[in-house]
Parts: C-alpha cells; sequence; structure tokens
C-alpha cells in the first residue's frame, strides 16, 4: 500500500511540474532569441502601462463632465392641498377644499450653462495633454532603461573580448612554457590578468541582468519569467540599436523652441487649465443670483381651475458668493503664473538638449571610429612583435586594454548620442518613437564609418 502512494505521490508531483513547466513556456512573452529595438519595446510599454491606462481613466472621467455640465436641471413637480380636513371631522363651512398643480422649471442654467461647458471642455483638454504628457514621460523612462540594456550590452561584449585575448595568450604561453621558450614567470602573469578579464565578464553580466530587470518592469513582465535560477545567462533577450550614429536635426533652436511652446503636453495642459480657471471664477459670479426659477400650474377650488404663474428670484442681500469669487479669482491667477513657469523650465530643458544632441553628435562621428582602427593597428603590430621577440608582455596588455577601452568608449558615445536625439525629440513635444520629421538623416560618411564595427548587435 505504502508503494502505491508514493508512486501516487510522484506520478502527481511530476504531472504537477510538467503542466508548470508548460505553463511558464506558454506565457513566456519575451522570447530569449529575440533581438527588441526601442519602438518594439516602446509599442508593447506604452499599450499596457498603468501609469497610462490611468491618465486614459482620468480622460474619460474629464468627458463626463462635459456631460454633466451641459444637462439641464429637472423641473420640480408640485401638488398643492388646501382646506382639507383631518379623518373623523366634518367638512368645514365656508371654506371648500383647493387644489393646485404647478411645475418649477429652474432657469439658473440659461446663464450658467455656458461657463461650466467651458470649463469642463477645457478640463477635458488639460486631461488629453496630461495623457500625452504621461506617455511622454513613460517614453523617456522607457528609453532611458533601454539604453542602459546597451550600454550593459556593449560592457559586456568588451569584457568577453577582453577575456577570450586573455585565453588566447595564456595558450600561447603555455605552449612556450612547455617548449622551454619563455619562463614560468611570464606564464603566470598572463594567467593573473585572465582571472581579472573573467571577473570583469562576471560584473558585466550583472550587470545586464540588473539593466534588464528595469526594462522588465515596463513590459509588464515578471523577472524570473524571462530568466528562472539555473538558466545561462546567455539566454536573456538583448535589445538592438543602430550601429550609425543618429539623425542630425534640421531645425534651429528658435524652431525647436516654438514647436515646444505650442505643443508639449504640460504647456497644453496649463494653458487649458487657465482657460479652465478662468470659466470656472465666470461660473461663481452668476452664482451670485441663485435657485431662480419660473412657475406654471393651475389651481381646483369649487368646481373652478385658475392658472397659476409666478417666477422665483432670491434677493442676494446677505450672500452674495463673496468668498467663493475670491476664491476661484486666486485660483486663476496661480494657475497663470504655474503657466509661467511651466514655460521657463521647458525652455531651459529644450536648451539642455539641444546642447547636449549637438556636442554627442560631433562626437559621434569619424574621428572616434578612426581612433578605434588605429588602437586596433597598434594592438595587432604590438602582439605580433611579442610573438617575435622584440615587445614585452606588458606592452601586449596594455594595447589590448587600450583597444578595449577605446571601443567601449565609442560604443558608449554613440548609445549616448542616440539617446540624446530621443531626448530632444521628446522635448520639443514629438510623439515618443525614434521615427522623427525633426532630424536629417546621418550623414554618409559616418554610416560608413560605423557599419564596420557595429556597437550592439
Amino acid at each position: 500500500m505504502t508503494i502505491f502512494w508514493r508512486l501516487g505521490c510522484a506520478t502527481a508531483f511530476a504531472l504537477a511540474t510538467l503542466s508548470a513547466t508548460r505553463a511558464s513556456a506558454q506565457s513566456l512573452p519575451l522570447p530569449a532569441d529575440r533581438e527588441w529595438t526601442l519602438e518594439d519595446v516602446l509599442t508593447s510599454a506604452l499599450a499596457q502601462h498603468p501609469l497610462v491606462e490611468a491618465a486614459q481613466a482620468r480622460l474619460a472621467a474629464a468627458r463626463g463632465g462635459v456631460v454633466a455640465a451641459g444637462v439641464l436641471q429637472n423641473p420640480v413637480g408640485t401638488v398643492w392641498l388646501e382646506n382639507a380636513t383631518f379623518p373623523g371631522q366634518g367638512p368645514l363651512a365656508g371654506n371648500g377644499r383647493e387644489t393646485s398643480t404647478y411645475f418649477t422649471l429652474p432657469l439658473e442654467p440659461l446663464f450658467q450653462r455656458k461657463p461650466r461647458v467651458r470649463s469642463a471642455e477645457e478640463a477635458v483638454k488639460a486631461a488629453g495633454a496630461d495623457l500625452i504628457g504621461e506617455r511622454r514621460d513613460v517614453a523617456l523612462d522607457i528609453a532611458h532603461a533601454f539604453y542602459r540594456v546597451a550600454a550593459a550590452q556593449v560592457g559586456l561584449e568588451a569584457a568577453e573580448e577582453q577575456r577570450v585575448a586573455a585565453e588566447e595568450l595564456v595558450s600561447y604561453n603555455r605552449k612556450r612554457v612547455d617548449a622551454g621558450a619563455t619562463a614560468e614567470l611570464e606564464l603566470l602573469r598572463v594567467e593573473v590578468e585572465l582571472d581579472r578579464a573573467t571577473m570583469n565578464a562576471a560584473l558585466a553580466r550583472i550587470d545586464v541582468a540588473r539593466s534588464w530587470a528595469d526594462l522588465y518592469a515596463f513590459l509588464g513582465i515578471a523577472q524570473a519569467a524571462i530568466l528562472p535560477r539555473g538558466v545561462a545567462a546567455a539566454n536573456v533577450p538583448r535589445v538592438r540599436v543602430p550601429d550609425a550614429p543618429a539623425a542630425s536635426m534640421s531645425m534651429n533652436f528658435a524652431d525647436l523652441l516654438t514647436r515646444a511652446r505650442e505643443q508639449r503636453p504640460e504647456m497644453v495642459a496649463a494653458r487649458a487649465r487657465v482657460a479652465a480657471a478662468t470659466a470656472h471664477a465666470s461660473y461663481q459670479r452668476t452664482l451670485v443670483i441663485r435657485s431662480l426659477g419660473a412657475t406654471l400650474g393651475f389651481k381646483q377650488a369649487n368646481g373652478d381651475s385658475t392658472m397659476i404663474a409666478g417666477l422665483s428670484v432670491p434677493l442676494p442681500v446677505f450672500d452674495r458668493n463673496q468668498g467663493d469669487i475670491q476664491r476661484t479669482t486666486n485660483e486663476a491667477l496661480a494657475v497663470e503664473k504655474e503657466l509661467a513657469w511651466v514655460g521657463l523650465r521647458l525652455e531651459a530643458e529644450v536648451h539642455g538638449a539641444y546642447d547636449a544632441a549637438q556636442q554627442l553628435s560631433a562626437q559621434a562621428g569619424v574621428r572616434q571610429r578612426s581612433t578605434i582602427d588605429r588602437a586596433a593597428d597598434i594592438h595587432r603590430i604590438t602582439l605580433a612583435a611579442y610573438q617575435e621577440g622584440a615587445a614585452s608582455l606588458l606592452q601586449v596588455l596594455d594595447a589590448a586594454r587600450t583597444l578595449a577601452d577605446t571601443r567601449l568608449t565609442y560604443h558608449r558615445t554613440l548609445l549616448a548620442q542616440q539617446q540624446s536625439a530621443f531626448d530632444l525629440a521628446v522635448a520639443v513635444g514629438m510623439e515618443p518613437f525614434p521615427s522623427t520629421s525633426i532630424f536629417h538623416a546621418a550623414p554618409p560618411h559616418l554610416v560608413r564609418g560605423s557599419a564596420d564595427g557595429g556597437a550592439t548587435r
């Protein structure tokens, strides 16, 4: 009986493990063999990001406010009975029963509806601009996380390149030691360099894993779904960026600043809030006279029917709505001041993004590409001289480190230039995607200079 019970438990455990593995494989939304571009990540993340969805919900709520502001108030029906007797009481002499039926229609919406609707419509504009602004902020965070992954991949490739070069030197020197052509101290020195390169490669893999963890959050994916325990780091998905510098700007700073003031969601939302606050202040001024209504009905008394008509007008003797008028007027003034501050911050942000893009575009060019070629030539010549006995091991190691550092610096500069171009495009109020109309195509000599040594593949 015990044997069958154990067999049944083992079978159930195996089936549960198999079903969990299948479910995990079916729910894997980010295959490890896929290379993700920035547009892929943006499209996937912006379609499901909670902050963007929250902004969409606030926009729908603001549209409901327009509907509520435009609806007329319901009329009030009244049935009035006079000269009626209590139960058990006889009829009153000389006083017949009178019944009045009338309806009162509020007249306030006739002059209050327009500012209310205007305020609600401006609130919709502000909510729509906030939605665009939320997409912009999320897109910027996504882009920065994406380029951190790309930079980490570049660092890992450089570390692996140094490790492989050190392994080759170890193999070469071990053969020379075995043949008695060199001292064992030379081999020990190279083995120490291999250990150092191996540790650097391990740290680079950790940096890749950490940078991917930030990107997983935007994709709505748990890291365990991508890289379960025991899976090799080589199976981590990769990002892919162009191997050439981003396109240069086709607009000057004044044009970019003008475009930013017109299209940036913060400016659009701030202007809409100023208009909404002004309209709300106008609405509060109309509330000096409240509960204005017209009454129409009929009265039945002694078998005769008569008409009832009236107009109720409250007298603003004590309450003239001074408090709300003062509050909304100053709130409108405060929003105007906030609009001025948003404009100043926007100008500073565009100026900083423009300067950064200009300087990085000047750096990510042919000069650095040619520097890599010269460093590669130095490393190749030094290695050949070392094998011929005309150069020392320290010279070989120094040339290898110089080549790796030069490549790493160039590729990081290239990634920073591409990110700066994206930041500038978003800073002037464009859609958060790399393809924008404010950029020229990269010069052909820059594209040719970068095509033979891609940064991130």
